[in-house]
């Protein structure tokens, strides 16, 4: 069966990324990935935390898939960072959230059987934060988990994020395969105002996105200058756009995670 780009299931294990052209080796030379990577791979390490839980169900979270669970979530994250750290634990359960601000030190902990639901509504990403669109800088949505400047971070478990992309944020492409309209619903006007901006090199603060005509979907899980971070285990489904967007970070380990999603730009 012919595969299409844009329509996959993954499971894969990452270390770090990128692409690497090999010249044809010689005769007697050794090569490169038998030699490099393993050390590449020995200088990744991936972030340790506090063995301390923070069950989002002591600062106000509801199962159910109905109640807003944002403000709990991101309590048991403020609480585990200034605690020093550990695992922000989501129960067994679906539970409805808005944009997920990760903090130093702390691991969001998805459970078997948890699910992490983001809401339909874009005033749940806002206010609007310092990330970027296809490549170039802009104030904007939060993606839906996000973390900025931050050291020691980690999405794990063997639960699931679901993006609802197709109930809510593929039309914001316009392709009418989404349910766009180019004419009504589209990122092409959006769009072209960041060209502008980049064209003229204006300053990221004065490139402000967000308003309800701004159909620039968000990133699944973006840290942003971030240093140890870890993505592992946690199943991804409909995501509005790229899935696991590491941008400026170090050390990064993303590994064993399932991604099924159909959309546009669900490439990665």
């Amino acid at each position: 069966m012919k595969q299409n780009r844009r329509d996959f299931i993954v499971n894969f294990s990452i270390g770090a990324t990128g692409l690497v052209l090999a010249p044809k080796l010689a005769f007697g030379q050794a090569d490169p990935w038998t030699t490099e990577y393993p050390k590449i791979l020995a200088r990744i390490k991936a972030p340790k935390f506090p063995k301390r839980d923070f069950s989002i169900l002591k600062y106000g979270a509801k199962a159910g898939g109905t109640f807003d669970c944002r403000a709990a979530i991101n309590k048991a994250i403020d609480a585990a960072n200034k605690a020093g750290g550990g695992r922000v634990v989501v129960p067994a359960g679906v539970w409805l959230t808005g944009a997920i601000k990760l903090k130093s030190n702390v691991n969001l902990y998805v459970s078997k059987g948890a699910t992490l639901k983001f809401v339909t509504d874009r005033n749940s990403y806002l206010p609007v934060v310092h990330t970027r669109w296809e490549g170039m800088e802009l104030m904007h949505l939060s993606p839906l988990i996000y973390a900025y400047e931050q050291t020691n971070i980690a999405v794990t478990g063997e639960g699931t994020l679901d993006g609802q992309g197709k109930a809510f944020f593929w039309k914001w492409h316009g392709n009418p395969r989404y349910g766009g309209n180019p004419d009504a619903i589209s990122q092409r006007p959006a769009r072209a105002k960041l060209y502008e901006f980049m064209d003229r090199n204006a300053p990221v603060e004065e490139r402000i996105f967000g308003g309800p005509d701004d159909y620039l979907r968000p990133q699944f899980i973006q840290p942003y200058k971030c240093k140890n971070v870890l993505v592992e285990g946690v199943r991804i489904i409909d995501s509005p756009m790229w899935e696991v967007h590491p941008v400026m970070c170090e050390n990064v380990t993303v590994r064993n995670i399932h991604v099924e999603t159909h959309g546009p730009n669900n490439d990665g």
